[in-house]
């Protein structure tokens, strides 16, 4: 039987989706890490699966454009 290795485990710390995947694999490039900064000012990293990386994507664009608004 042959040995692959170089894996790595990701899980999306918003649903909790798992995968293993090649270090070299295309599919790692659309799990994202997101960084932000809390209302504290405490920075929080997370991993998000290419699913919830596209929420959070447009839920942070919906944020700016208010932030826009209110500043413009």
């Amino acid at each position: 039987m042959a040995k692959t290795s170089g894996f790595a485990r990701f899980q999306c710390d918003r649903c909790k989706k798992e995968a293993f995947l090649l270090e070299s694999d295309f599919a790692t490039s659309q799990w994202k890490s997101i960084s932000r900064v809390s209302a504290d000012g405490v920075q929080q990293s997370y991993l998000l699966c290419p699913d919830c990386a596209a929420k959070y994507r447009e839920l942070a664009r919906k944020r700016d454009r208010s932030e826009e608004r209110r500043v413009g």
